[in-house]
């Protein structure tokens, strides 16, 4: 035996369906608002905004166009001094620098390794790259590791 309802009850149990709905979105929305401030509830008005922007993108695993301090702070100081001393070594930091087509950017990058590295971190244009850029790339675990540079003892 099917219990049945009027269409009056219909429609109150939709609306109150609705309506839990609604009332747990807000709460987690609410929740996930005070996650984000949490590293930032020092700050006021327009800095706490900022703060919270920088919060989400540091949280994102490689943020659209990042500042040459992002890259730096997220691939940590060996890496960035390595780089710099392999650029120089291989290229004199020429972000021009395309021999034969195998080889690009300020750090010579194999173009095999390149491109493994631009699908990790989704960078993917090296003709408009940034020296950052191209450390970001470098330094991402699935190329490799130095090793694969002629000066990556340097």
């Amino acid at each position: 035996m099917a219990v049945r309802f009027s269409k009056w009850g219909e429609g109150i149990i939709r609306r109150s369906v609705a309506a839990w709905g609604f009332l747990i979105a807000a709460l987690l929305l609410v929740g996930s608002i005070e996650a984000n401030a949490a590293p930032c509830q020092a700050h006021q008005g327009k800095a706490k905004a900022e703060c919270i922007k920088q919060a989400k993108r540091d949280r994102m695993a490689w943020p659209p166009k990042p500042s040459e301090a992002e890259i730096r702070r997220r691939v940590g100081d060996y890496n960035w001094n390595k780089a710099h001393r392999v650029a120089v070594c291989e290229t004199g930091k020429r972000l021009d620098w395309y021999p034969n087509g195998r080889f690009r950017g300020p750090l010579g990058m194999f173009s095999r390794t390149q491109d493994y590295g631009k699908r990790a971190t989704g960078y993917w244009s090296p003709a408009t790259w940034q020296e950052h850029v191209a450390i970001a790339v470098a330094a991402h675990p699935i190329t490799g590791g130095w090793s694969g540079w002629g000066c990556g003892s340097a």
